[in-house]
């Protein structure tokens, strides 16, 4: 038995009446499948009637879903570019614990590196101001 889809459209505020009296309208909207909470952008008509290769839809606003039943007829599916998708490579716990490990041992590398670089460029200008005070004091 194949299973009828629900989806679910989100209605901005301030236009809930967006779908009113636009039986042949073509809307750009974000859809969700209630069954696998799979989202995307499709080009769809809304209708108040059910008819052929309509499906039940919720339009949802922000204090609850739209009074009566809706169905909607998905015209054209815009699926994402494959070169939009991000993979992220999974690691096993101990290699995480070993990243951070090192990441923070190199941060700590290089904050000591900093340190004395600062400190030395400190030492340098005191002497440098020492020895011009020593001078102002020789010439007086």
């Amino acid at each position: 038995m194949d299973e009828e889809k629900t989806y679910t459209i989100f209605v901005p505020e301030d236009n809930l009446g967006k779908f009113e009296a636009q039986e042949e309208e073509v809307f750009r909207e974000t859809l969700i499948d209630e069954s696998t909470r799979e989202q995307f952008e499709a080009k769809v008509m809304v209708s108040r009637s059910r008819k052929e290769g309509y499906e039940r839809v919720r339009l949802q606003g922000r204090g609850g879903f739209l009074s009566g039943e809706w169905f909607v007829k998905i015209v054209e599916r815009e699926d994402e570019d494959e070169d939009e998708v991000t993979v992220f490579e999974s690691m096993k716990l101990g290699d995480r614990r070993g990243y951070m490990l090192r990441s923070m041992m190199a941060e700590s590398d290089r904050s000591k590196s900093k340190k004395e670089t600062m400190t030395t460029e400190l030492e340098k200008r005191l002497k440098r101001k020492q020895e011009l005070v020593a001078e102002i004091l020789k010439k007086k």
